[in-house]
């Protein structure tokens, strides 16, 4: 219990440190500008990160532009890029390996083998670590060195960003996790005498039996993971969906083909794309001044998110290959809950993603609306319609995991004859 509650423990604390290196990945707050001097009060923020840099006005709007050129960046920054790139990549194989080598799962039969890929998590988990922790430290002493040089102006100097900090956060939950799933231990081959057991007249029926129940065990458990693993990735479109402003995109209509900029719509925020590539975008001020079928979305949308976060950790627990559960029937009730919640985060994602865009059809064939008026659908509608049927058909595939019957064995009875003494008489 203590080695499986470490293992754990060491997988949580790598899977957040692999979430948060997403995170700063993405970011681009690694380089913030320097307040020094009279320059407390100031008209805008300049962020710059591995692949953007954003300017922050006073008013609240954000403008991003994304780097033209990858050679004209320090070398700090082009390093960040491939290294973060690889640090996520190999904390995705250290994952999977953590979820074969778990104490929970029956992904490895052989407890020697089981503990070897655990340790090979730990291993994958350490080197995504250092992977992150390389780019993060050596883009900080940039700064540093930079902020104390007196031949850099004042406007030129950076603090330390928030991905910096995230960064190094990421990188010691990561080793800490890597260095917890690196003690477990493979135990000792104990060496039992083998003996062959002899051949019986029976034992080619009982053999053909066994091999048909584990061709079913292994099609339904198929079944199951291809249910999960569809689920999931439709969990994660919503979840794109929820965050991409592009659930109404301007129309190009008529002489209006060679626009000045290209205006994004979300359900959070609004954008505005210029035609030299800088993005500017804003959010709402106020939600009651979204339109009906905007303010749905977001109660909509979210409520999916946790529906799906629920389906998620009900699949887990009620999976074939984990011994969360150890009784087979209520395994797979926990499954079919787990489609259920699947199945409703695919309805609460469908709704809203068709509502927007049956608004936007009627809008745009409108004659009372001008041409600068009507909206496109966005990319956001698109992925949305695919991460519900996604959904829908994880959460069909995990509800057909009916469970076991249970067989009522008839015991025959006898009663048992009762011994009468017998007398017999010696002369």
């Amino acid at each position: 219990m203590v080695s499986a509650g470490l293992q754990m423990l060491g997988t949580a604390l790598a899977i957040i440190g692999w979430i948060m290196t997403i995170v700063i990945c993405a970011l681009p707050m690694w380089k913030v500008t320097a307040f020094i001097g009279n320059n407390i009060v100031t008209a805008q923020i300049t962020w710059e990160g591995i692949w953007m840099s954003c300017v922050v006005q006073s008013t609240g709007q954000m403008q991003c532009k994304v780097y033209d050129s990858m050679l004209a960046l320090s070398s700090d920054l082009q390093a960040a890029r491939a290294l973060c790139v690889i640090s996520i990549l190999i904390g995705i194989f250290g994952i999977l390996l953590a979820i074969a080598g778990g104490k929970c799962t029956n992904c490895v039969e052989d407890e020697s083998s089981k503990a070897k890929v655990g340790i090979a998590s730990g291993v994958a988990f350490i080197v995504s670590g250092i992977l992150c922790l390389i780019p993060v430290c050596w883009t900080a002493n940039t700064i540093i060195r930079d902020f104390y040089n007196p031949l850099i102006l004042s406007a030129q100097k950076y603090e330390i960003g928030a991905s910096l900090y995230i960064g190094w956060a990421a990188a010691a939950l990561l080793l800490i996790g890597g260095g917890l799933l690196c003690c477990n231990c493979p135990p000792k081959d104990n060496y039992s005498a083998k003996y062959t057991a002899p051949k019986s007249a029976g034992s080619k029926g009982y053999r053909k039996s066994l091999c048909t129940l584990k061709v079913k065990r292994m099609t339904s458990q198929g079944v199951q993971f291809i249910g999960i693993l569809t689920a999931f990735l439709g969990w994660l479109g919503v979840i794109v969906a929820c965050c991409l402003p592009q659930w109404r995109v301007t129309a190009f209509i008529g002489a209006n083909i060679v626009t000045a900029q290209i205006i994004w719509e979300g359900i959070w925020m609004t954008c505005a794309v210029q035609s030299t590539g800088q993005m500017q975008c804003k959010i709402y001020d106020s939600m009651l001044a979204l339109t009906a079928d905007l303010q749905a979305a977001r109660a909509m949308i979210i409520i999916s998110i946790l529906a799906g976060i629920i389906g998620i950790m009900a699949s887990i627990a009620g999976g074939k290959c984990t011994n969360c559960i150890e009784n087979s029937r209520a395994k797979a009730m926990a499954c079919i809950v787990a489609g259920v919640c699947f199945i409703i985060a695919g309805v609460l994602c469908l709704i809203p993603v068709s509502w927007t865009a049956q608004s936007i059809i009627a809008e745009f064939y409108n004659p009372l609306m001008t041409d600068a008026q009507r909206r496109e659908l966005g990319t956001s509608l698109y992925i949305g319609w695919a991460a519900a049927g996604l959904m829908l058909m994880g959460g069909i595939l995990l509800c057909l995991n009916c469970p076991p019957n249970e067989q009522r064995i008839y015991n025959p009875k006898y009663t048992s004859t009762r011994l009468t003494p017998i007398s017999r008489e010696y002369v």
